[in-house]
This record gives structure tokens, C-alpha cells and sequence, in this order.
């Protein structure tokens, strides 16, 4: 029991510790500051953040857990994608709540949720290149790209169980990776779209 405590409090210290890191095309204070935000002006659209803000919550503890699940020894498979899953359905409010808040980003996010229908079938390479990279996704400015991996990184989880069940140590690494870079994301989205 100690073990397991001692290795999952480890995983958490250093997802929270080394994020940062992780994250690409990260925006400085400054730079968030200047981006266009829709305003608020109902209570319905100030509900729809709140809740969007509660969601972002449970999505980092649910990705914290996630990374202690890949940490803590033998995984299954089945176990994992249902922890990527509940991640890309937590996803999804958040990412409609920045539709709304950042509307140079609509077209962007709108083309980005299309990924949920392609998961079953979808290879690691397109999801790279397609979804990763930008190349299936319409251009749109920086502020866009953090938002689009909070679905990106557990769709390609998703894919990477389905595609080695067995979870060999380099696809858990790949998992843990996937995990850590969109945590480090999520600061910068609430930043963008809940403040």
C-alpha cells in the first residue's frame, strides 16, 4: 500500500512539478492579456463557464490519475482508454464554453471535436499529423491551440491502446507523455477561457 501511495504521490509531484516542460507554444501573461475574449453578458453564458471551469477541474484530477494509473506497475489497457475517454467527454463542454469565448477560434474547435468519430479507425500517424500538427485543422490564431489538446492528447491515448493492448513500456511512456503535455495546457485554457 505504501508503495503504491509512495510511486502515485511521485507521479503527481512530478506532473505538477515539470508540466511546464511539456507544453508547446506556450503564452506568456502578457500575451494572454491581449487576447479577444467574447464578454460575458448573461447569466446563462456566466453558468456556462462556471460549469466549463468546475469541468476543467476534474479534467486535471482525472489526468493526474491517469498518469498514476500508467505509473502504477501493470495497467490495462481497457483501464487507460476508459481514463482517456471520461478525459475527451470532459472535453468537450470545455472546448464548446471556448467556441463561445474565443470566437476566432470556432471554426478551429468545431473541426477539432470531429476527431471524437474517427477514433475507432484513425491511425497514430494522421492523428499526428492531422490533429497534433494542425493539417486536417483550418489555420487559426495561438490562443486556439491549447484548447484543441485537451482532446487531441486523450484521443491519441485512446489510439495508442487500441493499437498495443498489451501496453509495452514504450507506449506507457508515450501515454504518460501524451497526459503531461495536456496538463500542461490547462492552466493557459482556463487562463483563456474561464478568467
Amino acid at each position: 500500500m505504501y508503495k503504491q501511495y509512495k510511486t502515485a504521490t511521485a507521479s503527481l509531484f512530478f506532473s505538477i512539478l515539470f508540466t511546464t516542460a511539456y507544453a508547446s507554444g506556450t503564452l506568456e501573461e502578457s500575451e494572454i492579456s491581449k487576447v479577444k475574449r467574447a464578454e460575458l453578458t448573461n447569466d446563462k453564458q456566466r453558468a456556462m463557464l462556471s460549469n466549463a471551469a468546475g469541468l476543467l477541474a476534474d479534467y486535471e484530477i482525472m489526468a493526474k490519475k491517469l498518469v498514476a494509473t500508467i505509473d502504477d506497475g501493470e495497467p490495462s489497457a481497457d483501464a487507460v482508454k476508459q481514463q482517456a475517454e471520461t478525459l475527451i467527454t470532459l472535453s468537450e463542454d470545455v472546448i464548446n464554453s471556448a467556441r463561445f469565448r474565443l470566437p476566432q477560434c470556432d471554426e478551429y474547435l468545431a473541426k477539432t471535436l470531429e476527431l471524437k468519430e474517427s477514433l475507432s479507425t484513425i491511425s497514430h500517424e494522421v492523428i499526428e499529423k492531422d490533429y497534433h500538427q494542425d493539417g486536417a485543422l483550418p489555420k487559426a490564431p495561438i490562443e486556439c491551440y491549447h484548447t484543441k489538446d485537451l482532446i487531441v492528447h486523450p484521443a491519441t491515448v485512446v489510439v495508442l491502446t487500441r493499437d498495443d493492448p498489451s501496453l509495452a513500456s514504450s507506449t506507457k511512456q508515450s501515454i504518460a507523455a501524451e497526459i503531461n503535455e495536456v496538463l500542461a495546457h490547462t492552466e493557459v485554457v482556463r487562463q483563456l477561457v474561464i478568467y
